[in-house]
């Protein structure tokens, strides 16, 4: 028996690409390998290739015309319903700068004083809501987690901000557009938004966040954190 023949309609298959029928290389963009137990995407559109694990209703949105599933690094699922779509989204453990207003004078309609804060977080899982027609984020949750792969044994965690309620971030007139860009939108909503004294008792020790920030020198230890459940519960698209 021979070696097994690969034949594609229209073109020849080469290194990088394909020639079509006039002759020209045509760069390869997407690639799907579908394997026994994950169907596999692959992305050629930066440098080099990325892979990403999707299910089988991200491919189809992939074909989507009115929707097309582009994936980028840290995006975990994608999924939409109605006129929403809904990201779940890792970012790696990292040193950020936040924007702090702390305290307020009702009497002098002043709305305090704005500081920026240097926090060690632990890798991020953010859940993000997007109005599809509008394009822009009108929800977020957000958990810390150990490690830099969100598992299903994963302990989730509050983390010890401003402006949260559990993993819910009052995000009050803050609607950012995405640009097309979700990932980065996500961050500059969490990161370059402003957090302020509501519901500013943070941790276990249920002390104000800008003792707490004073107390752990910017950082976040788990043992100082409320546990919000697994990652079970968000890889499962049930949070």
């Amino acid at each position: 028996m021979g070696e097994p023949q690969t034949e594609q309609a229209g073109g020849e298959i080469q290194e990088g690409g394909t020639v079509n029928n006039e002759g020209y290389l045509q760069k390869q963009l997407y690639g799907i390998g579908i394997f026994e137990e994950e169907i596999v995407l692959s992305d050629f559109t930066g440098d080099g290739e990325r892979r990403f694990v999707v299910t089988q209703e991200q491919l189809m949105q992939f074909f989507h015309t009115e929707l097309t599933f582009r994936p980028f690094p840290g995006l975990v699922w994608m999924k939409k319903g109605g006129n929403a779509e809904t990201y779940l989204i890792t970012l790696p453990a990292s040193e950020r700068t936040i924007l702090y207003r702390k305290g307020h004078s009702p009497k002098r309609k002043s709305k305090g004083k704005l500081t920026a804060l240097k926090m060690k977080f632990p890798s991020l899982a953010l859940k993000v809501r997007v109005d599809s027609a509008g394009r822009k984020i009108n929800g977020i949750e957000i958990w810390g987690f150990s490690g830099a792969v969100l598992k299903p044994d994963t302990v989730l965690y509050e983390l010890p901000l401003p402006n949260l309620s559990g993993s819910r971030m009052c995000l009050g007139s803050t609607h950012r557009a995405t640009d097309g860009n979700v990932r980065k939108a996500a961050e500059k909503t969490v990161f370059d938004t402003p957090f302020n004294w509501h519901n500013n008792i943070v941790g276990i020790g249920q002390i104000p966040f800008y003792d707490y920030h004073k107390k752990y020198g910017g950082r976040c230890p788990f043992k100082t954190l409320n546990k919000l459940g697994t990652g079970k519960q968000l890889l499962e698209a049930k949070a």
